[in-house]
């Protein structure tokens, strides 16, 4: 008995899971199809901001090398974690008049494998 049931419960058990799975994709009448709502909350996660600037806190500088440890937020239009990095300046005057603590501004650049700040704005 057991083993004619078996097969009954599981087609029972699919049909279920397939029933309720297609109507979680209909849509209601004036919604947008299933497809744009997928594009839209990509879009929401990694839009990139309007503001090109990406904020951070100065960790060192290095006036001699033009370089600066910068602690930052993530970026998202670079594909940057957020973390504590040392970065090129592409303009060491920039660097001049900062120090650790302060606060910036920047404008990042991908060169290959490396990054070069090619915007820097104190924010104290």
């Amino acid at each position: 008995m057991a083993r004619i049931c078996t097969p009954v419960w599981l087609t029972l058990a699919a049909t279920i899971f397939v029933a309720a799975h297609a109507s979680a994709l209909e849509t209601l009448p004036g919604e947008p199809p299933v497809e744009e709502r997928h594009q839209a909350i990509q879009e929401k996660i990694v839009a990139p901001t309007d503001e090109p600037l990406a904020s951070g806190r100065v960790v060192a500088v290095d006036r001699a090398g033009s370089r600066i440890t910068l602690e930052y937020r993530p970026i998202p239009a670079m594909f940057l974690e957020g973390g504590t990095r040392i970065f090129h300046v592409g303009d060491p005057t920039s660097l001049k008049g900062l120090g650790p603590g302060d606060k910036v501004r920047f404008e990042v650049e991908r060169d290959g494998r490396s990054y070069t700040i090619i915007r820097l704005v104190n924010s104290n």
